[in-house]
């Protein structure tokens, strides 16, 4: 039997690779019935040197700073919403995460209790992959439900 999603967590880097996922996700959300929830990862600053990267904590961002950063990511979230009538109509809610897109990606889904993440592959490339990994294979790795991953 075909599972049921309820709950798919889509994610998105605002850049036109990480969006393309978006539109996958609210389409499988209108044919299952479930409800979206759109979420961006605002990334730690990281140190110029790659050989020591650290990320710092998010709670050296001033609160001035972050609340903007948050506004602006959740403005930006509710505009990829699709314009299709059908696609427009489907439930959805956006949410924001602090820190390596990854980590946190897997940590939404089992706060929002997903059944299925869906992401685009792409992202980081050369030494920063080597060092870091991409995002897409952290979640993947890590997810406690399915993932789709959008080329």
């Amino acid at each position: 039997m075909l599972e049921r999603f309820k709950t798919i967590l889509v994610t998105t880097d605002f850049s036109d690779l990480g969006d393309h996922a978006i539109a996958h996700a609210f389409r499988m959300a209108a044919d299952h019935g479930s409800s979206v929830v759109l979420c961006h990862v605002i990334e730690t600053v990281v140190t110029p040197a790659p050989l020591y990267a650290q990320y710092y904590p998010a709670d050296l961002i001033t609160p001035e700073i972050r609340e903007r950063a948050e506004e602006d990511a959740t403005k930006a979230l509710l505009e990829r919403v699709p314009s299709d009538a059908t696609l427009k109509s489907v439930a959805h809610t956006v949410r924001l995460a602090h820190g390596v897109p990854g980590r946190e990606i897997v940590a939404a889904a089992e706060a929002v209790n997903a059944d299925l993440i869906v992401i685009s592959t792409h992202g980081r490339t050369g030494i920063k992959h080597w060092l870091l990994g991409s995002t897409a294979e952290q979640v993947i790795r890590h997810a406690h439900c399915a993932v789709l991953v959008v080329r």
